[in-house]
Order: structure tokens, then C-alpha cells, then sequence
């Protein structure tokens, strides 16, 4: 009655042998070795659910760089139409700063709250937050110029020199 891999053992305990059958040994014997494959087969699905979420997480970390790469190339692109030397040398700085997490005017650590960023590019502690503070490159008052500009067309140009 034994299955491939269960081996058959009888237990002989000297002249009692014969009043119990050696089926019940059997049967425990082979229950046991279903138990065990039971719980190695658990075992083998864990470590694969175990895997299986290993691998998502891996696989979700690189699509949150690219977009965060994403994100930054667009900002490159308006760097580059500001100035086109130094925003080259800035997304270089910014990519070891910002794996540091330190000011990019006076190189001080930012700590827990990572720093303030700023719309040129970079990020900066709470004294160098202010765009007249870090030396700034980013055109403030022509930024505020196109959104009143787009947002009221009846306001004529002279106007917005007043600003």
C-alpha cells in the first residue's frame, strides 16, 4: 500500500507484533511524509509570493526614476533656453548634490526636510531659499509677465512695464 518514494517500515516489538497490524505504522508513516510535503510545498509558495513582490518593487523603483528623470530632462529644457552652457554643468552638480542632499550655494547639509528647490534648478537651505539670496538665474518678472499676459489679453504692454 506504500507509495513511490514512502518506504514500507514495520516495526516488530518482539511477540506483540502480532495483535497490532503494521498497516497503522504504515499509515503513519505515510501521513508523516505527506505532512512534510505539505509543508515544503507551503514553503515553495512562499518563497515564490516572496519573489513575486521582491521583483514588483524592483520593478516600480526604476519606472519612479525615469519619471523623476523625466521630470528633470523637462526642466533641463527650460534651463537650456535660459542658458545653454551653464545649465549643462548644473544638471551634473544637481544629480551629486541631490543624492547628498546639500545646499548648491553653500554646500551645508539639508537634513530631514531636503531643502527648499527652487524654479532654476536647484535646491538650497533656509538661507540661500530666496532667489536674491543663491544668485538665482530664473526670470521671475517675465514668468509673471506671460501669466498676466495670458490670463488678461485686454492689458496692453505698456502696462505691464509699470509691473
Amino acid at each position: 500500500m506504500g507509495s513511490a518514494g514512502v518506504p514500507n517500515t514495520i516495526i516488530w516489538c518482539g511477540s506483540d507484533a502480532g495483535l497490532q497490524p503494521p498497516r497503522s505504522t504504515q499509515l503513519h508513516a505515510e501521513s508523516h511524509h505527506l505532512a512534510q510535503q505539505d509543508q515544503e510545498q507551503h514553503h515553495q509558495e512562499d518563497m515564490q509570493q516572496q519573489q513575486q513582490q521582491q521583483q514588483q518593487q524592483q520593478d516600480q523603483a526604476p519606472a519612479e526614476e525615469q519619471d523623476s528623470k523625466a521630470v528633470n530632462s523637462e526642466d533641463g529644457v527650460a534651463n537650456q533656453d535660459t542658458s545653454a552652457g551653464s545649465s549643462q554643468d548644473q544638471d551634473g552638480d544637481q544629480a551629486q548634490d541631490s543624492a547628498k542632499k546639500r545646499c548648491d550655494k553653500c554646500g551645508k547639509k539639508l537634513g530631514l526636510t531636503g531643502g527648499f528647490p527652487c524654479r532654476c534648478g536647484g535646491t538650497y537651505c533656509a538661507v540661500h531659499r530666496y532667489s536674491d539670496r543663491h544668485e538665482c538665474n530664473f526670470d521671475y518678472r517675465e514668468m509673471g509677465a506671460n501669466e498676466i499676459r495670458r490670463d488678461n489679453p485686454v492689458v496692453v504692454a505698456s502696462k505691464l512695464r509699470k509691473l
